[in-house]
C-alpha cells in the first residue's frame, strides 16, 4: 500500500517490509444484515493506518475480525503471517488491542487489574510483572490513579487503562478502536504522542476513529470505510493530493480577483483571505492568464492540498 493510492476492489502492491494484517473479500453478515461487504485491507508493516468512518461503517466489525474475536461470513484474514483466527495462539502474543472499550473488574484497583492482565502475558516473566505494569502505568499517565477502584474512574481513565494492558510488552501490531474516547484534551494529546512513540520504534498501529482531524493528525496510511464497504485507502499523503485539485491565489484584490475569474468562467470563491480556484475544467495559467489581463495583482499562487474532511465527504459521496 506504500505509494499506492487505491480504491475499494483494487489489490495493493505489496510494501517493502510486507504487510502486518491483510484482508481479502472480507464479509460479515448478520441475517440479512450486511455489516462489512467484500473489504480487502492492506495494513503495511511499520505504518500508522487510520481506519476511517462514521459509525456503523463497519470499522470494529472489522477490527474484530482482524483479532479473531468475530469469525468471517466470508473471505480471509491474515495477521503477522498467519491466518486468523485459526492463528490465534500464535499472533495474539505479538498484538496489543484496545476494542470497544476496556473491560476490568470494578472492585480492583487499577493497578491490581493491569497486574492480572500482565500476569497472563506470555512474554511477560513473572519477575517483570510489577516494574511492567508501573512502566504501563506511567506511559498513560495513571500512576497517580493506580491505587483507585476501576469502578470509580471517568470514561478517559478507563479508556487509559485499557491503552495500558495493551501496552504491557512490546508488541508488533498495536490495535485501537477509537481510543480518544472521552479524553479530554490533554488526554487526546497523550494518546498522539503514544502512537507517535510507536510508530518511532517500528510498530504497526491500526486506529479506528470517527475523528477525522485525530486520523490526520496521528496517522501515516488511512482507509475509508461507509456502509461496510472500504472506498479507498492508501498512503494519507497521497490521497489528499488525489482529492478535488485547486489553487490557492494570494491578491490584495480578492473582490477583483473573483469578479475576473466568474467572467472567464472560471470557478472561484473567497476562503480565508485568499482566491481558492477549482482546477476541474482548468488549468493554473489560464487562471493566472485570466487574473492578470483583468489587472488583478497576483502575489502567491500554489496547488492547494485537499483537507481529510474534503476527501472523505468526496470519497463517501462517489459511494452513495
Amino acid at each position: 500500500m506504500t505509494g499506492v493510492v487505491e480504491s475499494a476492489g483494487v489489490a495493493a502492491a505489496a510494501p517493502a517490509g510486507g504487510f502486518a494484517a491483510r484482508t481479502t473479500g472480507l464479509r460479515k453478515t448478520y441475517g440479512e444484515t450486511v455489516a462489512v461487504a467484500g473489504v480487502d485491507l492492506a495494513v503495511p508493516r511499520g505504518a500508522v493506518v487510520g481506519v476511517l468512518g462514521p459509525n456503523g461503517s463497519g470499522k470494529t466489525t472489522t477490527i474484530r475480525m482482524l483479532l479473531g474475536l468475530t469469525r468471517p461470513t466470508a473471505g480471509t484474514v491474515e495477521v503477522l503471517g498467519h491466518p486468523m483466527p485459526d492463528g490465534a495462539a500464535h499472533v495474539l502474543p505479538g498484538v496489543g488491542a484496545l476494542v470497544e472499550g476496556p473491560g476490568f473488574h470494578p472492585f480492583l484497583s487499577g493497578r491490581e487489574n493491569l497486574t492480572r492482565c500482565a500476569a497472563v502475558e506470555p512474554a511477560l516473566a513473572t519477575g517483570r510483572i510489577r516494574d511492567a505494569v508501573a512502566d504501563a502505568l506511567e506511559r498513560v499517565g495513571l500512576t497517580a490513579a493506580a491505587h483507585r477502584r476501576y469502578k470509580g474512574y471517568s470514561l478517559g481513565m478507563k479508556q487509559r487503562l485499557g491503552l495500558a494492558a495493551a501496552l504491557l510488552v512490546p508488541r508488533e501490531l498495536v490495535v485501537l478502536d477509537e481510543p480518544t474516547n472521552g479524553l479530554d484534551p490533554a488526554g487526546t494529546r497523550e494518546i498522539r504522542r503514544i502512537i507517535a512513540d510507536l510508530h518511532s520504534v517500528g510498530t504497526t498501529v491500526v486506529v479506528s476513529s470517527h475523528l477525522l482531524s485525530e486520523v490526520e493528525a496521528t496517522c501515516t496510511h488511512v482507509a475509508v470505510m461507509t456502509r461496510g464497504s472500504l472506498v479507498a485507502q492508501g498512503d494519507l499523503g497521497e490521497l489528499l493530493e488525489s482529492g478535488r485539485p485547486h489553487l490557492v491565489v494570494s491578491t490584495a484584490d480578492v473582490e477583483g480577483g473573483l469578479h475576473a475569474l466568474r467572467d472567464h468562467g472560471i470557478a472561484a470563491r473567497e476562503e480565508d483571505g485568499r482566491l481558492r480556484v477549482e482546477l476541474t475544467d482548468v488549468d493554473p495559467p489560464e487562471v493566472i492568464a485570466a487574473l492578470v489581463h483583468a489587472g488583478v495583482g497576483v502575489h502567491e499562487a500554489r496547488r492547494g492540498r485537499a483537507g481529510l474532511e474534503d476527501l472523505f465527504a468526496q470519497l463517501t459521496e462517489e459511494a452513495t
